[in-house]
């Protein structure tokens, strides 16, 4: 018997029948006996020690019984639920096609089934799924891979943020805004074809990735697209999607699935829509990039542009597509010495001005029953003790947005006697305005977060807010700001569950503060106001959005190691 190491999950795929058909109202015959148990082959994922490649591949499995009464084969795994495949006649194989989505060890029950109804033993067909075929084709400004530029080209331009892409290249959109690179991939098979794009001009429809057998780029402001010429004249086969910024980048992926005849469109690793029924025509020669042809000319930025023989499935493109947040600072408010709290894993400290001081209360509870119970700190053995008058903390460390938005999130605790006024958590000055202002608003009994569109005194601004019910005073509070530039989203959360409020703004990223971050007030012309009376802890900004999944860390005391 073969030995298999199983490292991970069954794996998740598609599959399709190639040989169906034939045997519908066969009669049940006289048999007693069960057929023989089929036999199952595969070239491309055969039962054996190895890993096959793998992620985004088809394969073909060749079903087939020794007994000639066999008119179906039953069949479980390549996880799916059970399926029934009809032989085209008695006694005949069956073919079916299958692309995985995931390296894993992976297996296929089949029996064989006879006209009486008869089922074989099992037969265990296990493979190893390898991962997907690197890209066949790739161009980026510091690995050209022998690409002729032309002179409206410049290198050296930065990446998009919170990604592993340090450099991009502007095109001018002139005639000679271009780059040609040879490419050996297939374009009449399947394909996959992706780039990190950032137009500058959305003014007509320009091309970021081109070649005689497909197209990517913009549709002018309208749209992104991918476009396959028809084979048989007529209509391009086209499909649309996304909303395009000027000056915003966006992770652009076309897929062809000869196997599905269809042609795909993700933007920001979202699928936004599909075409059926598609066909590529091919064709051979040079991939273009900030061109089709001699039209189309890209005006903007490029970047990591990949060529796959294979599918590119879901979960690669999310990968791909997806911008890390990265922190700007961290303060934990566990201790402070001559008045400066430290920042987790460097950087510039909190300085706590006024009667602002570390909280760290501790009890004998445990070991004495007669003992009177403290309130503990809300994370970790302290944080900062604000009185409202006048106490506040500040740090250099400023929250500066970048081309991927920003973060905040904090801890928060008001006493049980709310005052009955305004009192900031924190806020981000620039010179004329505060970009963000995160607050607990009387009136209403909410928490509300502020962000100006621009560093003027009267700046439009967009607000979101949350009531501050059902969450009694006196009792924790996580609240977390979230700017996302690529769904020119801004998010309040209270609690790391859902976004409590949400609000559409474009434009946060036009500027950058100068200023200080201030913990527990505002900065006016004449001083300071909305000193917070309560406690904040655990305190963290980041250039970038957060994700769902680090913030119920965060809210959870998570490190942010």
């Amino acid at each position: 018997m073969k030995q298999y190491v199983w490292k991970r999950a069954v794996t998740v795929g598609t599959a399709a029948l190639l040989a169906v058909g034939g045997a519908d109202g066969v009669a049940a015959a006289a048999d007693d006996g069960a057929p023989e148990a089929p036999v199952v082959t595969s070239v491309e994922y055969p039962d054996d020690e190895h890993w096959h490649d793998g992620v985004g591949n088809y394969g073909t499995f060749v079903i087939d019984s020794a007994s000639d009464d066999v008119v179906a084969y039953r069949y479980t795994g390549l996880g799916g639920t059970p399926q029934t495949l009809t032989a085209p006649e008695p006694g005949a194989a069956v073919s079916l096609r299958w692309m995985p989505v995931r390296e894993a060890p992976t297996y296929l029950e089949v029996q064989a089934i006879d006209a009486a109804g008869h089922a074989s033993g099992t037969t265990l067909h296990r493979f190893l799924v390898g991962d997907g075929r690197a890209a066949v084709t790739h161009w980026d400004p510091d690995s050209q891979s022998g690409a002729v530029t032309g002179s409206g080209v410049t290198l050296g331009a930065p990446g998009p943020s919170g990604t592993a892409v340090a450099s991009s290249a502007s095109f001018d959109g002139t005639d000679e805004a271009y780059a040609s690179l040879a490419t050996s991939a297939d374009l009449s098979r399947t394909f996959s074809v992706d780039a990190w794009v950032r137009p500058d001009d959305l003014d007509d429809s320009t091309t970021a990735v081109s070649h005689t057998g497909f197209s990517l780029g913009t549709a002018g402001g309208s749209a992104y697209f991918f476009e396959l010429p028809n084979p048989g004249g007529g209509d391009t086969i086209r499909v649309t999607g996304g909303a395009p910024e000027e000056g915003e980048w966006a992770h652009l992926t076309g897929v062809y699935d000869a196997e599905q005849k269809t042609a795909s469109l993700y933007v920001d690793g979202a699928s936004v829509g599909t075409v059926v029924g598609a066909v590529a025509p091919g064709g051979t020669g040079a991939l273009r990039l900030g061109a089709d042809g001699d039209g189309g000319h890209w005006s903007g930025l490029l970047t990591d542009v990949n060529v796959w023989d294979r599918v590119f499935v879901p979960r690669e493109i999310t990968a791909a597509a997806t911008r890390k947040a990265q922190r700007l600072g961290y303060w934990d408010l566990e201790s402070a010495t001559d008045g400066k709290s430290p920042a987790y894993a460097g950087g510039a400290p909190l300085t706590l001005v006024g009667d602002a001081s570390i909280y760290a209360a501790t009890d004998d509870c445990p070991w004495n029953p007669d003992c009177t119970p403290v309130t503990y700190p809300m994370v970790g053995n302290g944080d900062l003790l604000l009185d409202g008058d006048g106490d506040y903390a500040t740090t250099p460390t400023a929250l500066t947005p970048t081309d991927a938005g920003f973060s905040v999130a904090a801890h928060v605790r008001l006493p049980e006697d709310i005052p009955a006024r305004d009192m900031t958590v924190l806020s981000q000055p620039g010179e004329h305005t505060d970009l963000l202002t995160l607050r607990y608003v009387a009136a209403s009994g909410t928490w509300q977060a502020v962000v100006a569109h621009e560093d003027r005194a009267d700046a439009p601004t967009t607000t979101v807010s949350a009531p501050l019910e059902p969450y009694p005073p006196g009792g924790d509070h996580f609240l977390a700001v979230v700017y996302d530039e690529a769904t020119d989203q801004l998010r309040l959360y209270v609690g790391a569950d859902y976004a409590a409020d949400i609000a559409r703004v474009a434009g946060v990223d036009a500027w950058a503060p100068t200023g200080d971050l201030q913990i527990g007030r505002t900065l006016t012309e004449d001083g300071s106001a909305a000193h917070l009376a309560g406690e904040i802890d655990e305190i963290h900004t980041y250039a970038g959005a957060v994700s769902r999944t680090q913030l119920a860390f965060l809210a959870a005391g998570g490190t942010d190691s």
